[in-house]
């Protein structure tokens, strides 16, 4: 990697590393052999030789780790460097409120999830309309009652059952009023019952829609998890990497002043230290953003924090204890869901043919009347009887919503096939995901072991004077990134395994 104060392109940089190693041999040439050896003295005792006793030899590869099994310690290896102090290498404040453990999670989500909240309601809300169906094949029973007065009167004949009444004010009574109740029963209705039947079927689909809705919240919450974990780790390796830099700033400083070192040396630790200090700024911010993920997650308008207790091995596992692996991925929740919108399409057909049949209702009206006349001479009423509806013509409705109901059952079925089709696709390639994060982050750690090495020799043979401060900084700044890229893989891994997990699973919140 090539600094911007260093050079600017390849031949560049072969060109200022051969003199910066001219330029350093310089100094301990024969014709200053005290300045050297009490250069290299001084400065070896102060760092070189705790760091050899402290690190010693570079640590060997191990075993690449199962699925499932907890991964080994990625913590980056803490060298004895001498002691600095700056503003940015303190930790961020926790969160005002932190995370505990996996139990805790499930438990804020059941009670906050705005996610969850909808799917019940609308399943509650597909019970209902099953109700309402339901509802056209019960009985009705509707009280209806009038009051009639009339404001403008005569005088004339009033013809009532004694006989003619001549010369008397009309009409008479002036005030006549009605009550009556009218009774209700489908005896014959095609559609009705079909479309009971579909409304339940509808409520069950919606029930596994709510499955899914939950299996993609736990997902998303354990991915929260993770990533506020990891960007936690990030930070913290920001910080010693600054930390890093800070000290071998200070150990080019010492040696420029013993004139070991040129002014280029100084400039380029520098540099190397603000470009330690944007990152830091940005490693802070990602863990502002993954506290306020996982707060949004949880149900919070607010960030909250992970306690060292929140294993990331072992979230997986916690995860498992929710989710029940389905058999194969068709009886995923999802693809069960898709495989019910097919069958209510097509009930709606079939809905469509059945409006075409006749319905037969069983009436009775119970009705009493202050009116003079009536049929039986009585103010009381009560007929019962039977309704019969023929559809002839309808304008061509019904033809159209056949047609458009036999357009979502096409819908419905394209839909269905692609979805199995990519659950298939997703189970495959998420177990393959689980071997290939492993695989890659095996050899992110045996990298972080050979750079962590190298930067380790690189700091002696500078504090010697055998390197240049160029070799010094890029072996430093190699480090850094294997430290960054080994956090990364072992986030991939959780991750890998929890979509493993979720790929071809019902959970149950």
């Amino acid at each position: 990697m090539c600094n911007v104060a260093a050079c600017h392109s390849g031949a560049g940089n072969y060109r200022f590393a051969t003199m910066s190693r001219h330029a350093n041999v310089a100094y301990f040439a024969p014709t200053r052999p005290l300045l050297a050896l009490a250069v290299s003295g001084v400065l070896f005792a102060s760092a070189g030789q705790a760091q050899v006793a402290q690190e010693g030899p570079a640590p060997t590869a191990q075993q690449l780790p199962q699925q499932g099994e907890p991964l080994p310690n990625t913590e980056p290896a803490q060298s004895s460097i001498p002691e600095v102090s700056d503003p940015m290498l303190l930790p961020l404040a926790p969160a005002a409120r932190s995370l505990k453990d996996w139990r805790q999670a499930l438990r804020l989500v059941r009670s906050r999830s705005t996610t969850l909240a909808t799917a019940r309601a609308q399943v509650a809300q597909a019970a209902a309309q099953a109700r309402q169906t339901l509802g056209r094949l019960h009985p009705t029973l509707t009280a209806t009652g009038n009051v009639n007065r009339h404001l403008l009167v005569g005088r004339g004949t009033n013809i009532t059952a004694e006989g003619p009444q001549i010369d008397v004010e009309i009409p008479d009574p002036a005030t006549v009023w009605s009550a009556s109740v009218a009774f209700r029963q489908p005896l014959v209705n095609l559609r009705a019952w079909h479309d009971a039947e579909t409304a339940e079927r509808a409520q069950r689909a919606q029930g596994y829609r709510a499955d899914d809705s939950e299996r993609l919240l736990l997902a998303n919450l354990a991915d929260t998890i993770v990533g506020a974990v990891t960007a936690e780790r990030l930070s913290e390796i920001s910080r010693v990497a600054l930390r890093s830099s800070l000290s071998t700033l200070d150990l080019t400083q010492r040696r420029a002043r013993l004139g070991a070192a040129t002014a280029v040396d100084v400039l380029r630790s520098a540099q190397e230290v603000s470009l330690n200090r944007a990152q830091v700024i940005a490693a802070n911010e990602a863990v502002l953003r993954s506290r306020e993920a996982l707060g949004m997650a949880l149900g919070f308008a607010e960030g909250w924090s992970v306690t060292p207790e929140v294993k990331l091995d072992g979230l997986a596992r916690d995860a498992a204890q929710v989710c029940r692996p389905a058999s194969e991925s068709s009886a995923r929740a999802d693809i069960r869901a898709a495989r019910a919108n097919v069958e209510l399409a097509q009930r709606r057909v079939d809905s469509t043919d059945y409006a075409f049949a006749p319905t037969l209702d069983l009436t009775s009206n119970l009705s009493y009347s202050t009116a003079p006349f009536t049929s039986n001479g009585k103010p009381l009423q009560w007929t019962v009887g039977g309704l019969l509806t023929v559809p002839l013509y309808d304008g061509g409705l019904r033809y159209a919503d056949r047609a458009a109901s036999s357009a979502e059952v096409q819908i419905a079925t394209e839909t269905l096939t692609q979805l199995e089709r990519q659950a298939q696709l997703e189970t495959q390639q998420a177990q393959r995901g689980v071997q290939v994060a492993l695989q890659n982050f095996e050899v992110s750690r045996k990298s972080r072991d050979l750079s962590a090495e190298t930067a380790r020799l690189s700091r002696l043979s500078f504090v010697t004077g055998r390197a240049s401060s160029f070799e010094l900084v890029d072996a430093t700044r190699r480090n850094q990134q294997s430290e960054l890229d080994l956090v990364v893989k072992e986030f991939e891994v959780v991750r890998a395994q929890i979509i493993a997990l979720l790929a071809q699973a019902n959970c149950d919140l």
